[in-house]
């Protein structure tokens, strides 16, 4: 559990917060800090999470950005997401390279004005139902139930699209109720927590049908202009 020391994050208080602790996230093996997102842009509510973005030592693994993310997760007091710019997916990657602020820079950057990007989150979910059509059809329901490396690809790839619908503004979810956002993330929970197993009938019918199902949906979506103010999204409203 974080204990928050800002009463938001604040790009200032962040980064001089960083710099104070430099030895001992650069003896964790980080090389290089720098913050994006919304504290970047001076956009940041007491909700929001903190961003960052890490360079790491030659030979860093996993657990080596895991300890990091922690590390400025309990320095900060907020939730914190962490990534190297090697891990950055095309979509996201211009805009995330474009807020960032070196926390070792002397001058900070005057804020770059925008709003929270999120159509990229949405092609992500196009993509990952995608895999699970490619992943699965040359398959029937007995082949797929004996070949482990299919079944452990397809429920990384349900984790994905649970995990994402987390990530898209709550405004966007509220104007869309015929996308299943909660039923989607319990699907998610379903898998991750895999306390008693998992009925393979159950999991490729939702691959196979269920989730492709759900294509269209996320496809108009993705025509939407960023703020969401589509005529579509007006006319879901409208009464009958």
């Amino acid at each position: 559990m974080t204990h928050s020391r800002l009463p938001r994050p604040e790009l200032p208080e962040v980064v001089a917060l960083i710099r104070e602790r430099r030895s001992e996230w650069q003896d964790l093996g980080v090389e290089r800090v720098r913050v994006f997102g919304s504290v970047a842009r001076q956009e940041a509510g007491a909700e929001s999470d903190v961003d960052v973005l890490l360079d790491l030592e030659a030979g860093a693994g996993l657990l080596t950005l895991a300890r990091a993310r922690d590390f400025f997760e309990h320095l900060l007091g907020y939730r914190t997401d962490a990534v190297t710019e090697a891990a950055l997916k095309p979509p996201l990657s211009r805009e995330v390279l474009l807020d960032a602020v070196d926390a070792l820079d002397p001058k900070l950057h005057p804020p770059r004005r925008g709003h929270k990007r999120w159509k990229w989150r949405v092609y992500e979910l196009l993509s990952d139902i995608d895999a699970l059509r490619e992943y699965t059809a040359a398959h029937t329901f007995e082949s797929f139930s004996a070949d482990s490396l299919t079944r452990d690809a397809v429920l990384l790839r349900l984790l994905r699209i649970g995990e994402a619908t987390k990530y898209l503004p709550q405004r966007l979810q509220d104007t869309h109720p015929e996308i299943p956002w909660a039923t989607l993330r319990d699907v998610r929970n379903l898998v991750a927590h895999d306390y008693f197993g998992l009925d393979i009938s159950l999991v490729w019918v939702s691959v196979t049908r269920e989730m492709q199902s759900l294509r269209p949906l996320f496809q108009a979506l993705a025509q939407e202009p960023e703020d969401g103010s589509s005529a579509g999204a007006a006319q879901h409203h409208k009464p009958s």
